[in-house]
């Protein structure tokens, strides 16, 4: 081995080389190499034997892996790259000694390979550096900047973090540290979409080996997208996605431009955006737009025209003979698209029709009655813009049906069990059994099959009283086998068994009143509406699960009647009559009316819940400041002198045990008759137009109970037949307890007797009459107020009392009244018997009636179940006057009005009602106006209105026409049209 002895350098001159050292890519972009780091001894020579012994000549036998490389720059394609990577091997210098003391040192070149070894320490040792190697990812177009995602991993994988990595493109270098990831994102200037030459370089560190690489990167548009076809009429979704920098942009609002309109989207979490694409056929053309890049791109979309396919569902259609039938082909494109308001031309018999088809592609035509035969049928759709042509053909078979079907009309009562039953032969009448048969009713499909006599049965069950009609049919219409019919289902409210008891309660101690609703088999019937009437205010409410209607009392003290019936669409009952007394004491007081400087005595009586009086009870009275006990007497009355007071109201109070109330003391002035004049004017106003008497009439500046009203009244016409008009004291009347109605009476010449009577009753009793006798007969006491309003009325307009006052009905002008009047005749036999179309003694007729009628109590009840059963059972047909009677139409079920009313008059006066006949002429709710004849029923002293022609109507009321318009021609026991 040869030693090669140098001049001795000194620790100021010696050679330092690090691969450690930072080349700045920004201003130098030369290639990185990678030196050995080679030490000379500060000492003043080394000595031969030491630098061959320390190196135990290996200095020129390292493995190849730590040899130096290097490499120039290499672009290739972008499947093609070049990377390069230095691994040094190191000596680290645990100790130096000399043993020599030459001033010369020596360097020794151990072997041609190019290594140089430094004479060392025997405890040297050699540590191997880590590759690693450099990745990089395609970026997206950024306006401001573009980012390439760089990684640096060692050769295990690992990623490399902290580490400054370099990218050189367009002759300008960028650098950035790596992430927890080994991610550097280098930020560069913005560049366009395209591809890249670029060079990475990682310049390495006392761990890992210095790496680079070359190879060509594209910069890609910030919105993913590409041309698009489809075919006319369904709708795509047509979706492209949007980069922040290289991430999605995610839940951002993104606008696409087409066909003249702008969209604007928001992308999802992959940022990706959608639209729907349903255009006519042609080429549009797409332009989204990035929010964050600003970047547009277009795309084309081509929408293609379809080709289309006609077709029958058979082709053969089956017509029955004398029947029309039907004839239906379906369009729809290549793509199953159903083409709706496509014309479809139909040509038979020489004879062309177009039809549209409906929104499932359906075009149906229809098909006259035609000969026996077979038809040829054609269909053509000629096709548009956007769907190609298509015909076809068929054939039309006419012959007899070959099957048939038929049913009965079933009546029942609601929920009884009954069948609606269909058979099925063949054409000869053999029994098809085991065939599936269709019933609709009511909107609905029902499937049954027949048995071995051809029957088909369904239970009729939950559906409504009242008409339905059922089409039923076998086999699909066009058919060879195809047979149908209609039918009727009359089904009757059901009869339920209602029962109830008397309740005994407190005052607000929440009983409830229950009611119990059974069907006639005992079992409970749920959510069934019952109708309980108490104090003259109605209340329905509904079973429970048990059957149970429970109705909660909250009455003042007192004995009150409760009727209760079931009040529902599907059950009827008869009505219960129970009581329900709420125990306590109850005054029976009121407010009272003095004049002014007059004394009186205020009255107050005391009762039970069953309104016994209470005697010999103590009340307390406080009035004016003062606390009075009396007891009542014999009949619970109780009374407390007032006296004398000026102008003013005063509260008086009184109690009993734990029972108290209050009225009010009104002490007023002496009343002007100019005032009690012009109440009068109000009053009969508000009679004209409420058609009942107003509770409080207000004269000057007090208000008054209708009762004192009517004693001012009465005692100013007295005075005024007298010629006197001075102010009248006001008296402390009470409200008649049973007024009479008004009635039509006719013209009243002395009304000052009715007057003086009027006067006289209410100054010796201190309560209004009932009624009052006049020479026209009794007038009511409603009556009576009307008609001295009315004079008192005259008086104020002419200065002077009028020479008669016409006594009338408060509703004698409404339409109510003319329809239901009042009984006036004396002989109601003509009206009971039968007559012409009106066969009263017809065995069917009061077979029904009988058995209509067998559960009803009253005559409203009869009337009410006769009056159903004809509105809902007999159907209307429009014709001029009798064609069946009252016999014929009950079994033709259908009738125009004047045999509807003969059928009504014949069933009504079979179960002992009186009936009659009204002709009219009358608007209709359509605004035609025809000659109309309806019926009316006596039920207690009222004529009853009862037209059954309209499923709106009901017994004492009309809704299909109009009741205020109508023109009266007659009203008889008979009529001859």
């Amino acid at each position: 081995m040869l030693f090669l002895v140098m001049g001795a350098v000194s620790a100021s001159d010696s050679i330092n080389v690090s691969d450690t050292e930072d080349s700045n890519l920004e201003d130098d972009d030369t290639s990185l190499s990678t030196q050995n780091k080679l030490e000379i001894s500060s000492e003043d020579s080394i000595s031969e034997t030491n630098i061959v012994n320390s190196h135990d000549d290996n200095l020129g036998n390292y493995p190849s892996e730590y040899s130096v490389n290097s490499s120039d720059s290499y672009y290739g394609d972008n499947n093609q790259e070049k990377s390069t990577s230095q691994e040094g091997a190191g000596i680290i210098d645990n100790a130096v000694s000399s043993s020599s003391s030459s001033t010369n040192d020596a360097v020794a070149d151990s072997s041609s390979n190019g290594n140089v070894g430094a004479a060392s320490a025997a405890n040297k040792s050699v540590t191997k550096k880590v590759s690693a190697s450099l990745a990089i990812s395609d970026a997206h177009y950024a306006k401001s900047a573009t980012y390439f995602d760089v990684t640096l991993k060692d050769k295990s994988g690992k990623a490399l973090t902290n580490q400054k990595v370099s990218l050189k493109v367009n002759g300008k270098t960028y650098s950035a540290k790596t992430n927890s990831k080994g991610m550097a994102s280098i930020k560069t200037a913005a560049l366009a979409v395209g591809t890249y030459a670029v060079t990475l370089s990682y310049a390495g560190d006392g761990n890992y080996a210095s790496s680079s690489l070359s190879k060509k990167v594209k910069v890609l548009s910030s919105v993913s997208g590409s041309d698009f076809k489809k075919y006319y009429g369904y709708t795509s979704s047509y979706k492209m996605t949007f980069w922040k920098d290289n991430s999605v942009l995610a839940n951002t609002k993104v606008t696409f431009k087409l066909n003249g309109k702008t969209y604007t989207k928001t992308t999802n979490s992959k940022g990706v955006a959608s639209i729907d694409i349903k255009l006519a056929s042609g080429k549009y053309v797409i332009t989204a737009t990035n929010p964050y890049s600003k970047e547009k791109v277009s795309h084309d979309i081509v929408v293609e025209k379809d080709k289309t396919s006609l077709n029958a569902k058979s082709g053969k259609v089956y017509v029955i003979l004398k029947e029309k039938g039907e004839f239906t082909v379906t369009l729809k494109s290549k793509h199953n698209v159903l083409i709706k308001n496509a014309k479809i031309k139909f040509t038979l018999n020489d004879k062309k029709v177009t039809v549209k088809t409906n929104k499932n592609g359906k075009a149906t035509l229809s098909i006259p009655v035609l000969s026996k035969g077979t038809y040829k049928i054609s269909f053509k759709y000629s096709g548009d813009k956007n769907y190609y042509s298509d015909s076809g053909s068929g054939k039309i078979i006419v012959k007899g049906a070959a099957t048939k079907i038929s049913a009965s009309t079933l009546v029942m009562d609601y929920n009884d069990g009954s069948k609606f039953k269909v058979k099925l032969t063949t054409s000869k009448g053999e029994a098809l059994d085991n065939e599936n048969v269709k019933i609709k009713v009511n909107g609905k499909t029902f499937t049954k099959t027949t048995n071995k006599n051809g029957v088909a049965k369904f239970t009729i069950k939950n559906i409504n009283p009242g008409l339905h009609k059922v089409k039923y049919y076998y086999s699909e219409k066009g058919s060879k086998d195809y047979s149908h019919g209609y039918g009727k289902i009359i089904i009757t409210k059901a009869y339920a068994v209602i029962k109830a008891k008397d309740l005994v309660m407190k005052k607000n101690d929440g009983s409830v009143y229950k009611v119990t609703v059974k069907d006639n088999s005992g079992k409970a019937l749920k959510n069934v509406f019952v109708k309980s009437t108490i104090a003259g205010k109605s209340y329905i409410y509904a079973t429970d699960s048990k059957g149970v209607a429970k109705l909660k009392i909250a009455k003042g003290v007192g004995y009150y009647s409760i009727k209760s019936t079931v009040a529902d669409p599907c059950y009827l009952s008869k009505q219960v009559s129970k009581h329900v007394l709420v125990n306590g004491t109850k005054f029976i007081a009121g407010n009272m009316y003095l004049s002014a400087g007059s004394s009186d005595t205020y009255s107050i009586k005391l009762v039970d819940g069953e309104s016994n009086p209470l005697k010999k009870v103590s009340v307390k009275f406080t009035f004016n400041g003062k606390t009075s006990k009396v007891k009542t007497n014999s009949k619970g009355i109780a009374k407390l002198t007032l006296d004398k007071m000026s102008k003013g109201n005063y509260a008086i109070k009184y109690s009993h045990d734990s029972y108290s109330g209050s009225s009010k003391v009104f002490v007023v002035n002496k009343v002007a008759v100019k005032d009690i004049v012009k109440a009068s004017k109000n009053v009969k106003k508000y009679i004209s137009k409420n058609k009942k008497l107003p509770s409080t009439v207000k004269i000057g500046d007090v208000t008054f109970p209708t009762a004192e009203y009517l004693y001012l009244a009465s005692k100013a016409i007295v005075n005024l037949k007298a010629g006197n008009k001075k102010a009248i004291s006001v008296k402390n009347v009470k409200n008649p307890t049973k007024p009479k109605a008004a009635a039509n009476l006719g013209i009243l010449k002395d009304y000052k007797s009715v007057a003086k009577s009027i006067v006289k009753t209410a100054e010796s009793k201190g309560v209004m009459p009932n009624s009052v006798d006049s020479k026209v007969g009794t007038i009511g006491y409603k009556g009576v107020v009307y008609s001295f309003a009315d004079i008192l009325t005259s008086y104020g307009s002419k200065d002077k009392l009028p020479s008669y006052v016409q006594v009338k009905s408060f509703s004698s002008s409404s339409s109510t009244s003319k329809l239901n009047p009042l009984n006036t005749i004396g002989d109601l036999a003509a009206y009971l018997a039968a007559s012409t179309n009106c066969d009263v003694n017809n065995a069917l007729i009061k077979e029904l009636v009988s058995k209509l009628t067998k559960k009803c109590k009253t005559d409203k009840e009869k009337a009410n179940a006769i009056y159903t059963y004809v509105r809902d059972t007999i159907s209307y047909s429009f014709y001029y006057d009798t064609k069946y009677g009252a016999v014929g139409t009950l079994k033709a079920k259908t009738g125009n009005c004047v045999d509807h009313t003969h059928l009504l008059v014949a069933m009504f006066r079979a179960s002992g009602l009186a009936a009659r006949y009204v002709h009219g002429t009358c608007t209709f709710s359509s605004g035609s106006t025809y000659g109309h004849v309806w019926s009316q029923v006596l039920i207690g002293n009222t004529w009853t209105v009862a037209d059954a022609t309209s499923s709106r109507n009901s017994l004492g009321k009309v809704a299909n026409w109009n009741t205020n318009s109508y023109k009266l021609q007659s009203i008889s026991a008979s009529i001859s049209f």
